[in-house]
């Protein structure tokens, strides 16, 4: 049976089919500012298995094309479908075509091959149940089929190449491997060849396992323990990363239902998010284990990997168990004018606020070091972009609340309640770093004292603690004479440098005491590493918050620990105040890992995305450009979490779910509340995180 053969149409762009294509479309028409002779072409909507939105075919190469399509749906129940568009926006091609896919409903026989002619780039997607064409004719249909063909601007040959070869992949072979084995065998010349291979074959074998994990459930220890260490160490980090966007995503869509209705009537999702949090600190302090410098055996890591991921996936089920409940608690379809008014009072809330916080950080600015206020110095300015943001997606969901676009109603609310929330906390993260300033200076002059009394019970135990002893006392008096400079423009780092000399004087001190006296000391001291911790966790805290769209597992997971260590520091101060202090030194130096690291993976990413944004053809500058605002959306895990999003089982709804398909509330006057939840369009909320579902490849041609 052949399909329809309509006639070729140029898909325009169709607002309120995804909340990706429509956030994605309004900021690409912010980005690149008037028409220019080609338009990027953001995901779009395809009604027809052959889309030239460029002009690259002419009539004679559709119908040569359109043959080929037919057959390779009569004969292996593969649809495929061809683009053509001007570029792949700033994405690459797995998220273009991903997205395309599932604003366009694609099923399990679907398959898209998408090519940007002036990027000269394209991609073919696949889902990831066809396991008719392995990983290896995929790669064989890019090489040979798809490749040469664009690389000489052989637009139709592509497409056709593209069929022929899944014909030739889906088709049941008739040959027998033995003859190529004997003539590989048999060919000594091979075997260097077979070696340099052995380390590309290892790479397939480590993506097939790490694929397979999406196909297991992940709580189920005894499954995982038949995957390999290094596929669950991969596939460990990207859980970390994710499940704490959805537990800090999900916290923040928690604190405003909190205002809307009350303490008593989330407790059950304040439960949850509470057991997730747990699990996932469990999780990271796995991963802290692995990462340190003691070593452990090949069974002991791999045991450890399992527990990890099977504790991430608890914590994404424990999420994932109150989505309905949660969305039919908050329906923000129903709401939507009033969060709409509500959001513009907040807007203003927060935008009368930005000028304090630049005067806070000005009269921080001439008080201390640019070392002191790195970690907030860009806050104002990022709190700005926010709000542009906010009012910008304010704006697109009145604009669709008028014309019945539920989905892009749904997605521009929670973009714009996501900005607004990450600007105020920009602006209090100013606020948080001068009071944790002025409680260093506060506890400077005793803690400096502290140190005294300690090196002068060091020279008294001179000769009991040795050499050994004197160096670190040496090394103590010059950290005090550095404190002692650098109190009034940098107390904080003062306030470290003391709590650091003073750590390590007390070890070697403790073998030179009694202890009762190891104790009092330690109740003395407690208090300054405490509160020295807390600044710390603090400023990491905010940063890694406000900025999570570019921050990997390693200071999420350096951040976790230094909040545990200071827990149970402050759990057990006072039965055992001398391990309280061990614990509240190792939170100390975890937070200042974490907000380091942070602080070089975003200067990184920032230094990438500009990049990316300047060869996307954007002409504008300064820092109220939209460059900016959508740098920084980005950076926040705001625009992240609406690429994130899909439609449709086979792809991540970035909200409540794992496994089944998002709903986010449909829009349509005299219809139910449960028929406007019907939309299989879903924007990151509360909830854990999803995988996508289809595969593909492609590149540069």
């Amino acid at each position: 049976m052949h399909l329809g053969r309509s006639d070729v149409r140029a898909i325009g762009r169709r607002p309120g089919r995804s909340a990706f294509a429509a956030i994605m479309f309004m900021l690409a028409t912010l980005l690149l500012g008037a028409p220019a002779a080609s338009v990027a072409e953001p995901p779009l909507r395809l009604d027809d298995r052959i889309v030239d939105n460029v002009g690259a075919l002419s009539a004679g190469d559709i119908e040569r094309i359109r043959p080929e399509f037919d057959e390779l749906y009569d004969e292996q129940r593969i649809r495929l479908w061809v683009v053509y568009t001007d570029t792949f926006m700033d994405f690459d091609g797995q998220t273009w075509t991903d997205a395309t896919s599932a604003i366009s409903g694609f099923g399990d026989n679907d398959v898209l091959l998408a090519v940007a002619v002036t990027d000269r780039q394209y991609f073919l997607n696949l889902p990831n149940s066809m396991t008719a064409v392995s990983s290896s004719e995929e790669r064989a249909i890019l090489r040979d089929d798809i490749e040469p063909a664009l690389s000489e601007d052989l637009w139709a040959d592509a497409a056709i190449g593209a069929a022929n070869g899944l014909a030739r992949a889906a088709a049941p072979s008739t040959s027998s491997p033995v003859p190529v084995l004997i003539v590989l065998g048999g060919i000594a010349g091979f075997i260097a060849f077979l070696v340099v291979r052995s380390k590309r074959r290892a790479a397939r074998t480590h993506a097939r396992n790490v694929a397979s994990l999406d196909n297991i459930d992940l709580t189920d220890r005894t499954a995982l323990a038949q995957v390999p260490a290094s596929a669950l160490d991969t596939k460990s980090k990207a859980m970390l990363v994710e499940t704490d966007d959805a537990i800090r995503t999900s916290g923040e869509e928690l604190a405003r239902a909190r205002d809307e209705f009350g303490d008593s009537s989330v407790s059950q999702f304040t439960q949850a998010l509470t057991n997730a949090k747990r699990a996932l600190g469990r999780a990271f302090e796995i991963r802290q284990r692995l990462d340190d410098a003691i070593p452990e055996t090949p069974p002991q890591r791999h045991q450890m990997l399992v527990d990890l991921v099977a504790t991430c996936a608890t914590a994404d089920r424990e999420l994932d168990a109150q989505v309905e409940a949660f969305d039919a608690k908050r329906d923000l379809l129903i709401s939507a004018p009033e969060r709409l008014d509500s959001l513009t009072q907040d807007v203003v809330a927060v935008t009368v606020r930005i000028p304090e916080a630049e005067g806070a950080l000005e009269s921080l600015r001439a008080q201390f070091a640019p070392s002191v206020l790195g970690a907030i110095e860009k806050n104002p300015a990022l709190a700005k972009d926010h709000v542009t943001l906010a009012e910008e997606s304010i704006s697109e969901a009145r604009r669709a609340l008028n014309r019945g676009d539920s989905a892009n109603v749904i997605a521009s609310l929670r973009a714009a309640e996501a900005a607004v929330s990450q600007a105020r906390e920009l602006v209090e993260g100013v606020a948080h770093a001068e009071i944790d300033i002025r409680s260093a200076i506060t506890r400077l002059p005793e803690a400096m004292t502290d140190l005294e009394k300690d090196i002068e019970r060091a020279r008294q135990l001179a000769n009991a603690g040795g050499p050994e002893l004197n160096a670190v006392r040496a090394a103590a008096e010059e950290a005090l004479m550095k404190a002692r400079d650098a109190r009034e423009s940098n107390p904080l780092g003062s306030l470290h440098h003391i709590v650091e000399a003073d750590a390590a004087l007390d070890e070697l001190l403790a073998r030179a005491q009694e202890a009762s006296e190891r104790e009092q000391h330690a109740r003395r001291t407690l208090a300054n590493d405490l509160s020295a911790a807390d600044a710390h966790i603090t400023a990491a805290r905010d940063f890694i918050s406000t900025r999570r769209g570019a921050i990997g597992a390693e200071p999420r997971t350096r951040l976790s620990e230094a909040e545990r260590h200071a827990g149970y520091a402050r759990h057990i101060a006072h039965s055992d105040p001398v391990t309280a202090l061990e614990h509240a030194r190792a939170a100390v130096k975890l937070a200042q890992q974490a907000l380091s690291y942070a602080r070089s993976e975003v200067s990184s990413w920032e230094s990438q995305q500009r990049t990316n944004f300047a060869n996307v053809g954007q002409t504008g500058g300064g820092p109220g450009s939209m460059t900016n605002v959508v740098v920084g959306g980005m950076l926040g895990g705001i625009l992240m979490d609406a690429m994130r999003s899909g439609s449709g089982s086979r792809h991540r709804s970035s909200g409540f779910g794992t496994t089944r398909s998002g709903s986010t509330g449909g829009f349509s006057t005299g219809r139910s509340s449960s028929a406007r939840r019907s939309s299989n369009v879903r924007s990151r909320s509360f909830g854990g995180p999803r995988s996508s579902g289809r595969r593909g490849g492609g590149g540069r041609f």
